[in-house]
């Protein structure tokens, strides 16, 4: 585990930074259009948040997976698939801690114990400008705001982009190659 740290820390703590600074980045365009009570306008908004976040991971993960490529190819490491999804598990391990907390606050709050739901109120604001400001727009507007699953249904889309991510890296795959048409004879050169 301590090789696993050494070798991909630095990653999962741009990982972090990233989801913090995407988190608050979405929160302000998320408020801000919610303001202008555009519903439409805050939905989009929200979409190209999560995408822009999502596209950040993907780039970060996908290096990873290229350098893990060459470690492999020279025999100085195995190869582990798994790797992009360890790497986002651990990134989210704060927002799993968070999902948890809001969950189990959440039960207390229904079986009626004194102060619950102002703790999950306090809890919920915290969370949702620091962790999911991406996803602020999309949950207010589609109404989902007070759901407990929802704080774990957000952790999703970074597992399976880091997962894609490491994948695609390892196997030299450029999603912009897949997107995009490139001449075969610019191949060549």
């Amino acid at each position: 585990m301590k090789v696993f740290f050494n070798r991909y820390g630095y990653s999962i703590v741009k990982m972090f930074l990233y989801q913090f600074a995407i988190s608050l980045f979405g929160t302000s365009l998320a408020m801000s259009t919610i303001a202008t009570e555009n519903k439409t306008l805050t939905i989009i908004v929200s979409v190209f948040s999560v995408l822009f976040y999502l596209f950040l991971l993907y780039v970060l993960v996908w290096d990873i997976g290229a350098q893990d490529k060459v470690s492999v190819d020279v025999g100085k490491k195995d190869y582990k698939p798994l790797t992009g999804i360890v790497l986002a598990l651990i990134a989210n391990s704060l927002n799993f801690l968070n999902a948890i907390l809001c969950s189990l606050t959440a039960l207390l709050a229904v079986l009626g114990a004194t102060g619950a739901g102002k703790a999950l109120g306090a809890i919920t604001v915290l969370y949702r400008v620091v962790f999911e400001g991406m996803y602020l727009g999309l949950i207010t507007q589609i109404d989902i705001a007070d759901k407990w699953w929802t704080y774990f249904v957000i952790i999703i889309p970074s597992i399976i982009t880091t997962a894609i991510a490491y994948y695609l890296g390892h196997k030299n795959i450029h999603f912009t190659s897949v997107v995009l048409y490139q001449d075969p004879k610019s191949k060549k050169k």
